[in-house]
């Protein structure tokens, strides 16, 4: 009897003893779950991306091609090419006439304006030889003869003027046609008003309402003027 309690009692011991090993064991899992780090949600695995297969997609486009641009140097050899490149010439300009204009024109120089005491037209004095005249504008474009019982004159036609040579091929008279050249009588020209005519020679010797005149050593200066428009229209130098 004293065996079986005794026997009794040991069973109750190990029943203690165990469940107290199972009770630490569990105490000491938890104890460990509680020391790690709670872990989130896991993290999405990133996929990774489809294999592209590299096909070709026909003939490749061509680059685009920007033009340079021009430099002035190829400007300039592009117009020196067009204007050498057999391009016509235009013909010389004409007058109302169907005459060469100012590029055949005489050269007119005003080396000795109109005095009374020297009274010159384009800068010529009466009775210069033909030789001179010719030598300082070149060919007349016309020649011609104004008969005359006591003494023939010929002309020469510049265009622009006319120049008379006496029978002595002295000259004789001078006759403006142009107001583009410059007669040399103190800046009047040919289709200036009569108001000029005052401010340059002063008063007139004769005054009509065609003609003003103008008496000279050895020579008259004639200018004729358009009664309706008051303008210069002729200015003629003569030999008295």
């Amino acid at each position: 009897m004293t065996r079986e309690r005794a026997f009794t009692g040991f069973l109750s011991v190990l029943t203690i003893i165990s469940t107290l090993a199972a009770a630490g064991c569990q105490t000491a899992d938890t104890r460990t779950e509680a020391s790690q780090p709670a872990q989130g949600p896991a993290a999405p695995q990133q996929q990774k991306p489809a294999a592209v297969l590299d096909l070709p997609a026909g003939p490749p486009s061509p680059a685009p091609q920007t033009t340079p641009a021009a430099s002035d140097d190829q400007v300039s050899l592009a117009s020196n090419a067009e204007k050498t490149a057999g391009a016509p010439t235009p013909p010389p300009a004409k007058d109302a006439k169907g005459k060469t204009a100012a590029a055949d024109k005489p050269k007119i120089e005003i080396k000795s304006p109109y005095t009374e005491a020297n009274p010159t037209l384009l800068g010529l004095t009466l009775k210069t030889d033909a030789g001179e005249i010719t030598s300082r504008f070149g060919k007349p474009k016309d020649q011609f003869v104004m008969e005359d019982d006591a003494d023939p004159i010929t002309v020469y036609d510049y265009t622009d003027f006319l120049v008379g040579f006496n029978s002595q091929n002295q000259l004789h008279f001078v006759d403006v046609r142009s107001g583009e050249i410059n007669p040399g009588l103190n800046g009047l020209k040919l289709g200036d008003p009569v108001s000029s005519v005052y401010e340059a020679l002063g008063k007139p010797d004769s005054n009509t309402s065609y003609v003003l005149t103008y008496k000279a050593t050895g020579a008259i200066l004639k200018l004729d003027v358009d009664p309706k428009s008051q303008k210069v229209n002729s200015i003629k130098l003569f030999a008295e």
